[in-house]
């Protein structure tokens, strides 16, 4: 298993448990991902999750060094361009198959380390995000030579100040935690031993709350808040400009040079 899931009342904890990829979001841990989230969203029992990270990283992305990693994200992203044109979204928010946004309970993000590219799709994903006073949170994808996927554009150009979004994604650097805090980013800093607690104290709270007045507060904000304002159809736009850029030879090359721990050589093909 890549993914650990356990309950503890009306919270569940969600951990990335890929330690020695920093939680490199493999097929195998999409598909626990997917799995869990359904499982959560449809246990009556539970009303919020956390997610966090094993090790010393929340998630580090998509895991594009392995063997046909390059070649399987062809495929995927082409499928997930074809499914958001089709208008197949059953989830809350239209955004990932494997993301927090498939439920209307909320999820907390208690990040622990770096949390990059595909992980940071991720943390955005969820509804709130507590940061250790050592983590590091971004997009990467241009210096690899891919377009921010999984809604990173999207959230991420709704959730901050709009040059501010720009920055982050067209400089492909990442924040410390005080200054994701200060931007609003993150909903709060603590240090790295208080950051579980933090998180559950959180959960407790909103667990405390009426779970029906809870998720339609979220749905509301969600579908009357980002939803006609053009999320969905710039999710498509992403997507399909995600699935094109993937199949560049420039992509090819980040990934590639990525993984070879060398400056990539981009030709703009």
């Amino acid at each position: 298993m890549t993914v650990r899931y356990e309950t503890d009342g009306k919270i569940a904890l969600v951990t990335l448990d890929r330690p020695e990829r920093m939680n490199a979001i493999s097929p195998e841990m999409s598909r626990d991902l997917n799995r869990i989230w359904s499982e959560f969203d449809q246990d009556d029992a539970l009303h919020v999750a956390i997610i966090t990270g094993a090790g010393r990283a929340f998630c580090a992305g998509r895991d594009l060094v392995r063997d046909g990693a390059h070649d399987d994200e062809i495929d995927r992203a082409g499928r997930s361009a074809e499914s958001n044109a089709s208008g197949r979204r059953s989830n809350a928010a239209g955004l990932s198959s494997w993301g927090p946004d498939q439920t209307y309970k909320p999820v907390i993000a208690a990040i622990n380390g770096w949390c990059l590219a595909g992980g940071f799709a991720l943390a955005l994903s969820c509804d709130l995000r507590i940061m250790s006073d050592t983590a590091r949170i971004g997009s990467m994808a241009p210096k690899r030579g891919l377009v921010p996927g999984g809604g990173q554009v999207q959230r991420l150009a709704r959730y901050v100040p709009f040059g501010k979004a720009l920055e982050l994604l067209l400089r492909a650097n990442h924040l410390d935690a005080h200054e994701a805090h200060r931007i609003g980013l993150a909903n709060a800093v603590t240090d790295s031993d208080s950051l579980l607690d933090t998180a559950r104290e959180w959960a407790d709270e909103i667990a405390a709350n009426g779970p029906l007045a809870v998720r339609a507060a979220k749905r509301a904000a969600y579908e009357g808040v980002l939803l006609p304002s053009g999320f969905a159809e710039g999710m498509d736009l992403e997507s399909q400009l995600y699935a094109d850029v993937m199949k560049s030879a420039d992509a090819r090359e980040g990934t590639t040079a990525f993984a070879e721990k060398r400056p990539a050589n981009f030709t703009g093909r």
